[in-house]
């Protein structure tokens, strides 16, 4: 049978594993919420320039 306290006394991280993850916390990926957000925004504001002919003309 598996001594799980002394599995865990004898753990060691790979540094491999801790440098992976530490470049792949540090870069902003985006997920599909964040896609969905930007594609609604712009959904959004082409709808309110085609309900106001004058919107983005005007300066």
């Amino acid at each position: 049978m598996i001594n799980f306290e002394e599995e865990l006394k004898r753990f060691q991280p790979i540094p491999e594993v801790n440098q992976a993850e530490e470049a792949i916390y540090k870069n902003d990926l985006k997920d599909i919420s964040d896609i969905v957000m930007v594609v609604t925004a712009e959904m959004k504001s082409q709808a309110a320039g085609a309900a106001n002919p004058l919107a983005g003309r005007i300066g």
